[in-house]
């Protein structure tokens, strides 16, 4: 679902809210693993010194923890005295009598605005505990909401104490100090909903801006992890359900993130969340009623202020530079083999989702350019694509796609700025344990889990290329003519990229389709996004894949999965919906103004729905050109000024599916009738192009595909002559202004 992070929209779309709820419980159900012992020491610190003096900080906590849970609260918390060989207890140093001090301080009464520590001890001793603060005084029940300061009172004392910790035996460097924002049950301000969140940890590090009231204004954008609370240990379905709910949130609104962590705490029980791409690793259960379980609790609690920035789920390649209030992005590059730092100007995309491939888009400029020589504006594109089963490489590696389009279309000056030029790209590299960097991908995450973990999680590479040009929304062009020049140069570049480089896109919708406006006010189109495209010649790659786009533009062949193979055909197909579409609703902001959709309207019927559905939807509509003409194109949002338009899509869906160079078998979208056996068996004695294909292959889909060279001309011919007739009357428009 989208997540309008930028906009911080608030959703009342009841249907999209009941379909986010739907969706986290299917991944929980699909995607959960529980009790994964390696989850918790999945948040410990790589490097090894860290990770030891960690150790040591937890244990340090703990002996302060112990102590004052056993007392209520009522004693000072117990400090370790160091001893010389002999057993002799040393006199304490400056350092350690500063320490000992803040530390006594600790089980004072808190002041005006502090933290009340004592009210963790109710959290702790909550099974047993008769003063529950329940209404009903007999049963004890109570809602959780009286649980939060509870548990918010347990954080706050670790992270307090480790700081003193720290004063006593500082480790190389300063730890995060993890607590909860001080409002619970709240609405993320930057939510595009109005579910309240139970709780979430913040933190000081890793994040960009901060204000001293950081802590109080819950935002996803500040948050490390978010928790999910419920009274009673059986609510812990309910609990991974809200939890995985709520965490595209955190995905959304921080670029930086290549995964991240939860909590739930279902009474005393408490579990650590590691959600990756298409998994939900939950730990094994931290019972904070004993003490191995605070422990527990309390080691993760402090390595999670003391690991590496990778640790927690941040991507170091994608960093805030405080100085200059910018993000810095890093874009390896596998050919050249040097690295090259962008400045994000803008996010163009964000992902919104728990599971996939996470794909973000940002506009950004080199790091080493000036105003007096600015750079040329880049589109970085980021994501985590399935990894391929013989190696580290992406299954549908859209890097060596880019790579060869531009190798065998670079010379092609009628090309240029039509179609993604790729200038850096590669795997993304992460810092390894000792020295030198590793491949990002979902295996390097896991690295320390058990192989029987690993081999039940997807495999995923995360990759970044930066391509030009920059290009425009297509819902931007400012006239039906302006459409019609962008589309007939996307196609000409597809056609190209067809025949020159044997790559087919397969993924055509108004997303793909962008332009660039020249100094002239011209525009050129622009075809972008070659994550789903196949090299048709490689006998391994899918001809028959699974379905790949969205509903609304898939071909009626891709929404079947039909076992004709796709060719260039589907691709066109895409277009003829993309723009019936656009003439519906309006080719641009302006044009949609004062439109209404209704829902009857039988476009409606090619959007909502099963891929069934849909495509028998769109067989009806496109077998009989009055339906077509009466139900498509004359619902279009201004018929008259989009006269051009329905003329276009007119002849592209003649030379489509009524070829007059192929019999009556290939054409339509419906099987051929053996009734006419007569009619089928005197044409195919005729010049038609598909008079050799046996009769008994009755469906036209199958029988066009073996032609879709000479069809793909004929389109061509269509589109390109509509193209530069829109062209002159631009220009004609321009001269007379």
């Amino acid at each position: 679902m989208a997540w309008n992070s930028a906009a911080n929209v608030l959703s009342g779309d009841k249907t999209i809210n009941e379909e986010r709820v739907t969706e986290a419980k299917e991944h929980v159900r699909d995607g959960l693993s529980r009790n994964v012992s390696e989850v918790l020491a999945a948040a410990a610190p790589l490097d090894s010194d860290m990770r030891k003096k960690a150790v040591s900080l937890a244990e340090a906590v703990c002996q302060q923890l112990e102590p004052f849970i056993l007392h209520k609260g009522n004693v000072p918390p117990r400090t370790t005295k160091k001893r010389n060989r002999r057993g002799q207890q040393l006199p304490a140093t400056s350092r350690e009598s500063k320490g000992k001090a803040a530390s006594d301080s600790a089980s004072e009464a808190p002041g005006q605005g502090a933290v009340d520590y004592s009210l963790l001890l109710k959290w702790v001793n909550l099974k047993s505990s008769q003063d529950t603060g329940s209404s009903n005084s007999k049963t004890g029940h109570f809602r959780e909401v009286k649980m939060y300061p509870w548990i918010g009172a347990f954080i706050k004392y670790v992270a307090d104490q480790l700081v003193k910790a720290v004063a006593d035996s500082p480790p190389p460097k300063t730890p995060r100090q993890l607590e909860t924002f001080r409002k619970a049950d709240v609405v993320a301000i930057d939510a595009d909903d109005w579910r309240r969140v139970d709780m979430a940890l913040t933190q000081c590090l890793d994040l960009p801006q901060r204000d001293d009231r950081s802590d109080e204004l819950f935002t996803y954008a500040q948050s490390a992890a978010l928790i999910e609370v419920k009274r009673y240990e059986t609510e812990e379905t309910a609990a991974f359900d809200q939890l995985a709910l709520y965490t595209p949130g955190l995905y959304a609104t921080q670029v930086n993130r290549r995964f991240a962590w939860g909590l739930t705490i279902c009474g005393t029980h408490v579990r650590a969340c590691l959600f990756i791409h298409d998994n939900i690793l939950a730990s094994e259960v931290m019972d904070v009623a004993t003490e191995p379980g605070r422990k527990q609790f309390v080691t993760l609690l402090v390595n999670w202020a003391m690991c590496e920035s990778q640790r927690l789920g941040y991507d170091p390649t994608i960093r805030y530079n405080r100085e200059t209030s910018q993000w810095e992005i890093d874009v390896w590059d596998d050919e050249s083999r040097v690295t090259r730092t962008y400045i994000c100007e803008y996010v163009v995309a964000d992902t919104s989702s728990l599971f996939g491939q996470h794909r973000r888009c940002f506009v950004a400029r080199a790091k080493e350019s000036s105003d007096e020589q600015p750079a040329q504006k880049v589109l970085i594109k980021d994501a985590w694509a399935y990894a391929a089963a013989t190696g580290s490489k992406a299954a549908r590696d859209e890097l060596s796609n880019l790579r060869a389009i531009r190798d065998k279309l670079d010379a092609d000056d009628a090309l240029a700025g039509t179609y993604s030029h790729l200038e850096a790209g590669g795997i993304v590299q992460q810092k390894g344990k000792r020295r030198g960097t590793l491949n990002d991908t979902t295996e390097l995450i896991l690295a320390n889990f058990m192989a029987s973990v690993r081999d039940n999680v997807k495999k995923r590479v995360h990759w970044r290329v930066a391509t030009t040009p920059v290009g425009e929304d297509l819902q931007k062009v400012r006239s039906v003519d302006e459409l019609i020049v962008v589309v007939g140069d996307v196609m000409a570049a597809h056609t190209a990229i067809v025949r020159r480089c044997d790559i087919l896109h397969r993924d055509l919708s108004t997303n793909k389709i962008m332009f660039c406006r020249d100094d002239d006010g011209m525009v050129r189109g622009l075809l972008i996004d070659f994550n789903n495209a196949v090299l048709q010649a490689n006998p391994h790659d899918e001809q028959r894949p699974d379905r790949t786009g969205i509903y609304p533009y898939m071909s009626i062949g891709n929404l079947e999965q039909s076992s004709v193979k796709r060719t260039a055909l589907d691709d066109w197909e895409s277009l003829i919906y993309i723009l019936c579409w656009l003439g519906t609703i309006g080719i641009n902001r302006d044009d949609q103004t004062n439109v209404e959709i209704r829902s009857d309207l039988t476009i409606c019927h090619w959007r909502d729905g099963s891929a069934t559905n849909i495509a028998k939807a769109k067989r009806r509509t496109l077998q009989h050109s009055d339906l077509f003409g009466n139900e498509i194109l004359a619902c279009f949002a201004h018929p008259l000024l989009y006269a051009n338009l329905a003329r276009l899509i007119l002849e592209l869906r003649s030379q489509l599916f009524y070829n007059e160079r192929l019999s009556s078998l290939a054409q339509g979208c419906i099987d051929f009738d053996p009734m006419y056996s007569s009619i089928r068996n005197a044409e195919l004695r005729t010049h038609y192009l598909d008079c050799n294909i046996d009769t008994t292959v009755v469906d036209p889909f199958a029988r066009r595909a073996e032609f879709a060279d000479a069809i793909v001309d004929d389109l061509l011919n269509v589109i390109q002559e509509h193209r530069n007739n829109a062209l002159n009357r631009i220009k004609d428009f321009q001269l007379s202004k």
